[in-house]
């Protein structure tokens, strides 16, 4: 399973892309950051986009992927994947009309750019060479994680989320797991907004891989907030018997 971060960012600046992994050539978890970094070629590949939560940081460049394929006459439509309330936010919010072009809908109804299709938490499904299951966390809006299976490896996306418990208890039975990709988006100091964002810091990851007994896969930190970017590393160093990589945009992963 080879994994390109196109973006691993909370937020953006200059240099620091929002969140997108492109797993192999056609399958996208998340869609921060996709049309600045894919050549038209490399965009015209992708299959399915399985978004994780509505927050724009997340979702914004499905707008502009569809936009793009949409004047390349692509046969078959671009597949958004997620459940039904973070398909509902989606559409409702982004792809309205008023914010963005109804590409459900165009260019008709028949044959749309992009098309929407439900996963429930707890099903797997096939895509391709792969397996994968939505698993619920806990943020400030519905979302959910990813397990994605291939060839008897497993690997975990772990959306924006605060302290959660079923996560960890997936996690520690899925047979074949390789690699979890987790957040860490604020440093220690920042807790009390981190807690109110659902989202985790230093401390409150370490006590998270904690829960994760009995397996010691692979950990990659990603979504921190650019401008703490070198704090939060130096207050993960302190994080011990686990090997944990805090990754960068542009990055390569083999699993």
């Amino acid at each position: 399973m080879n994994i390109r971060v196109l973006g691993c960012h909370g937020s953006q600046l200059p240099n620091y892309n929002t969140t997108s992994f492109l797993i192999g050539q056609n399958v996208l978890v998340d869609a921060g950051t996709i049309t600045s970094v894919l050549s038209i070629k490399e965009q015209m590949k992708i299959d399915y986009i399985f978004i994780t939560h509505a927050h724009l940081d997340h979702v914004r460049d499905i707008a502009f992927l569809a936009d793009n394929i949409c004047y390349q006459h692509r046969e078959k439509p671009l597949v958004i994947v997620s459940t039904k309330g973070i398909i509902d936010a989606i559409h409702r919010h982004l792809f309205n009309n008023v914010i963005w072009p109804d590409f459900s809908k165009i260019p008709s109804p028949k044959a749309p750019v992009i098309k929407f299709q439900i996963i429930k938490p707890g099903r797997t499904q096939t895509i391709g060479d792969l397996q994968v299951r939505a698993i619920d966390l806990h943020h400030v809006v519905e979302t959910v994680g990813y397990i994605v299976e291939a060839k008897g490896k497993a690997v975990i996306f772990l959306g924006d989320t605060g302290p959660t418990e079923d996560a960890w208890q997936i996690a520690r039975k899925t047979k074949g797991l390789k690699a979890i990709f987790v957040e860490t988006s604020l440093p220690d100091g920042l807790k009390d907004i981190a807690n109110i964002t659902g989202h985790l810091t230093p401390l409150s990851l370490a006590v998270e891989l904690k829960k994760l007994t009995e397996v010691n896969p692979e950990i990659y930190l990603y979504h921190m907030k650019p401008s703490y970017r070198e704090t939060i590393r130096k207050e993960v160093a302190a994080i011990k018997d686990r090997r944990i990589h805090i990754i960068d945009d542009g990055q390569k992963i083999h699993i």
